[in-house]
């Protein structure tokens, strides 16, 4: 398999995951808290934190475990919030489901995969919850998003609302919100609007805080991911 040291393809992102396709490129080694799923029609291989090559055409990563991909010319790469509470898209489910994986972890088994798939699918969000999550689409460009700017209309204590919307939503509820900050910067960029602008729009305080989240979360530079497809 011929490699290539670019990143050319297209991030898409829901609430709980973001998804690449397209070329992998060079990359150090590095964390990232997203567990992430990465499929291909050819083998691909992975570093682990001792060095051993782990190939495979489904490679799965546990969070915040030390690894790197080699270049690849063509992959999908799922990037996936590892205290989401109920499991997989369909569309990911059957790939993980008919995949003979290749786990890269540092404890002696997997556990967010393995666990991952037994959990229900989403459930339609409680009206309350739905209202509230509407909200903060409506707050996030302001900056700081509290939970209490949300829980006005539902009638509940702050404790208890914070709980329902844990267990409605699936996470926790700045981890909601850093999915939206980042699902509404990359549609402002699809929309044609700078780095600069989309990381303002989404309530990121300049760029610079933009691009170290997008590393955070998904080990890769920003540059790479804002590569025209």
């Amino acid at each position: 398999m011929s490699g290539t040291s670019h990143w050319k393809g297209q991030l898409r992102l829901s609430d709980y995951y973001a998804c690449w396709s397209g070329s992998v490129g060079d990359a150090a080694s590095h964390r990232h808290f997203a567990a992430q799923a990465v499929f291909s029609d050819e083998k691909l291989t992975a570093i682990d934190a001792s060095g051993a090559h782990l190939s495979g055409q489904c490679i799965l990563i546990e969070p915040d475990t030390l690894h790197r991909l080699l270049p690849a010319p063509t992959a999908e790469l799922w990037f996936v919030e590892p205290t989401v509470g109920f499991g997989p898209p369909e569309e990911l489910r059957r790939r993980l489901l008919g995949c003979d994986a290749v786990f890269v972890a540092e404890r002696a088994r997997a556990s967010f995969w393995e666990s991952w798939l037994t959990r229900d699918i989403r459930r339609p969000l409680d009206p309350r919850v739905a209202r509230a999550a509407a909200s903060v689409d409506r707050l996030i460009s302001t900056g700081l998003v509290r939970l209490a700017d949300t829980a006005t209309d539902c009638d509940l204590s702050l404790g208890r609302f914070r709980h329902l919307f844990a267990a409605e939503v699936g996470m926790p509820f700045k981890r909601y919100v850093l999915w939206r900050r980042l699902l509404i910067a990359f549609e402002a960029i699809e929309a044609r609007y700078s780095a600069t602008e989309a990381a303002h729009l989404a309530g990121f305080s300049d760029s610079p805080h933009f691009a170290r989240t997008i590393k955070t979360m998904f080990g890769i530079r920003a540059s790479d991911l804002l590569i025209e497809p």
